[in-house]
């Protein structure tokens, strides 16, 4: 009788920490959700939702607010540079590969301060044909002693970017003209594209009205995410780098908009 009971109390436990695990994963994806989405999505009773939050809470891993929850992550504010630096490093060093085929000779190129941008900058930087400018004070360092012509604008530094940023970098853009801008971005949906931070999403938008031509570098875990600040529409985006096909919807936009997507290994559409 006894090892019944147990039986049963182990598996309801055990049930009770696979909803939790698939609340945190799917809070990872969508860090502010209802308790509507999350009863939808595993498809229990809004009591039971309710019960795993309250635990879910009391362990630290969220944050209830009236009608849904907030992944813990969302509150702490931006990562760091060197923590986004160690994630999908494989996928961000395909997209650079890729990346660099694409730059015309002779060209000169605005690259912009995110993660993925320097690995581009990494494999442009052998090349003496080009006019590199910048705003990221981590690019320097990694290819400061470039074959490339190397300029970085002035500004005043964000340390969480590690890029200038500010009225000094904006004064700097506006005496600009770049054949090509490579821009990194927080989110990517079917809306547009959205980064962490007022100041950083009016230095995209000002690289963007500074350049003949634009691409987006973006791993696949940017999709379906939007970050706090939207800094353009597809429409003014001329092609996407990315590593894995987007989800159907973010496809769809980006035909209707004729964005070019571009895959690794030369796979890519119009």
């Amino acid at each position: 009788m006894f090892d019944a009971i147990w039986t049963i109390c182990s598996n309801l436990f055990m049930i009770g920490h696979d909803r939790q695990s698939h609340i945190l994963d799917f809070l990872q994806k969508h860090p502010s959700s209802s308790i509507l989405q999350l009863q939808e999505s595993l498809g229990v009773s809004r009591s039971t939702i309710r019960r795993d939050l309250v635990e879910l809470e009391e362990q630290g891993e969220i944050v209830r607010v009236h009608g849904g929850v907030v992944h813990r992550d969302m509150l702490r504010g931006e990562p760091t540079y060197d923590k986004r630096g160690r994630e999908a490093i494989a996928a961000k060093r395909l997209i650079a590969q890729t990346v660099s085929a694409l730059v015309p000779e002779n060209s000169v190129v605005f690259l912009d301060a995110g993660t993925t941008c320097v690995e581009v900058a990494r494999h442009l930087a052998p090349r003496r044909d080009l006019r590199i400018f910048t705003h990221s004070i981590r690019l320097l360092m990694e290819i400061g002693d470039a074959a490339a012509s190397l300029t970085c604008i002035g500004g005043e530094f964000r340390a969480v970017s590690q890029a200038l940023v500010g009225g000094l970098s904006l004064s700097w853009l506006s005496h600009l003209h770049c054949d090509l801008a490579i821009l990194g971005a927080s989110g990517l949906s079917a809306q547009g594209l959205s980064t962490t931070e007022l100041s950083e999403a009016t230095m995209k938008q000002q690289i963007l009205a500074r350049s003949s031509r634009t691409i987006v570098v973006a791993d696949q875990r940017k999709w379906a995410r939007s970050a706090a600040v939207t800094f353009a529409p597809w429409s003014e985006i001329q092609a996407l780098v990315t590593n894995e096909p987007p989800p159907a919807e973010l496809q769809a936009v980006l035909t209707s908009q004729q964005v070019e997507i571009h895959l690794p290994a030369g796979d890519s559409t119009d």
